[in-house]
């Protein structure tokens, strides 16, 4: 059985440790909007997470329907898909109708476990139906969890992690994809070339 990683208030106390002593921005490395795009949590309740406020307390079916809906309209402004082709195709992943597709995606209707793993499935969340019910501050520092690691010094996707703190990367997603460290180095040497030559050309 894998050890249960620290709660929430000591995982942000050796953040908040090791930002002091590698001083960093706090509020590069603890980005609320790419916090908010990894979880499906609002960023105002991650922001109330992280100045050390007390979970607003939610019932479990608030809780799946609106990420589900995050998800979605996340996907959508990512994807550039139309809402009916999207709905089509998890009708048809689903096995259920295009009607019933578009209320889970919209957070109207709450969904069965079946469907939850298939939606988590359908938008590669590798973290199953976990994803959909932990409770915010759990989702939260599950997240920081990485951050953390890396800060240490022992988490696999480190040059990514420091890529995107550098430059204040908000959108690099590889919805599940795990890259070798090789790969994350060139990843990481093409997206430094590209920015590069933009702030070149400014």
């Amino acid at each position: 059985m894998s050890e249960s990683p620290p709660p929430l208030p000591e995982t942000l106390a050796r953040l908040d440790a090791q930002i002091a002593e590698q001083r960093l921005d706090r509020g590069e490395v603890l980005d609320t909007c790419a916090l908010s795009g990894r979880i499906a949590v609002p960023e105002v309740e991650i922001r109330a997470l992280l100045d050390g406020e007390a979970a607003r307390e939610d019932k479990v079916d608030d809780r799946v329907r609106g990420r589900v809906r995050t998800l979605y309209e996340a996907y959508l402004a990512e994807s550039g898909r139309r809402p009916a082709d999207v709905c089509r195709e998890v009708a048809a992943r689903l096995g259920i109708s295009e009607k019933w597709a578009r209320s889970l995606l919209n957070g109207d209707k709450m969904p069965n476990v079946p469907d939850l793993t298939r939606l988590a499935e359908f938008f590669h969340i590798d973290q199953g139906t976990k994803f959909f019910t932990d409770p915010a501050a759990v989702a939260l520092n599950g997240a920081l969890q990485r951050t953390l690691q890396e800060l240490e010094g022992g988490a696999e996707d480190g040059p990514l992690l420091k890529f995107t703190i550098k430059h204040g990367v908000v959108t690099l997603a590889l919805r599940g994809k795990r890259l070798t460290p090789r790969k994350q180095e060139a990843l990481v040497l093409m997206l430094e070339g590209l920015l590069g030559g933009e702030e070149a050309e400014r």
